[in-house]
């Protein structure tokens, strides 16, 4: 994998990727080829059975990997509109794992995303796959705080980008 970093310009308070939500993940993501890592370890008060990650953080790196990947790719925004998740061994608390996100399919409006989350070892905790959708910058300023000037800002320091061997 690359060791490119996606730089974090969001101006929010996103959980997943913020750097100023002091509740949040502060997730750091790279480059992979066709698609976005993080590699972070999830704390302790973030389990479900003491010592194994909740599934629903699972659940949410998952899924934010995967827009960091819209956005860092292809330059949008996109909306979830279906996750389907596969579980296959616990993720202990306090351990790294790596969260990877890899574009599958896509045309002008949708998106096809394969998510996987591995220990350190290599061992498949999760898979995902998640179809998305890209509305319009207005329809999400519409139902987020965002303004659509500032969406427009953020996009702008992400062009789309071609997929070659170096990212």
């Amino acid at each position: 994998m690359s060791e490119r970093e996606v730089p974090n310009y969001w101006p929010g308070h996103c959980f997943g990727c913020s750097r100023t939500n002091p509740h949040g993940l502060h997730l750091r993501l790279w480059y992979s080829e066709r698609g976005c890592f993080t590699r972070c370890t999830i704390p302790d008060y973030l389990c479900g059975i003491d010592g194994i990650v909740h599934g629903g953080i699972l659940a949410l790196l998952l899924d934010e990997v995967a827009e960091w990947t819209i956005i860092a790719h292809l330059g949008r925004f996109g909306m979830t509109r279906n996750i389907s998740i596969q579980y296959f061994k616990p993720a202990r608390t306090d351990t790294e794992i790596t969260v990877e996100s890899q574009i599958i399919s896509r045309d002008d409006k949708n998106a096809v995303q394969r998510s996987t989350i591995h220990t350190v070892d290599g061992t498949l905790v999760a898979e995902s796959r998640s179809e998305w959708i890209f509305p319009k910058l207005s329809t999400i300023a519409s139902v987020t705080s965002a303004d659509e000037a500032t969406l427009q800002q953020f996009l702008a320091k992400y062009p789309p980008k071609e997929h070659t061997a170096e990212q």
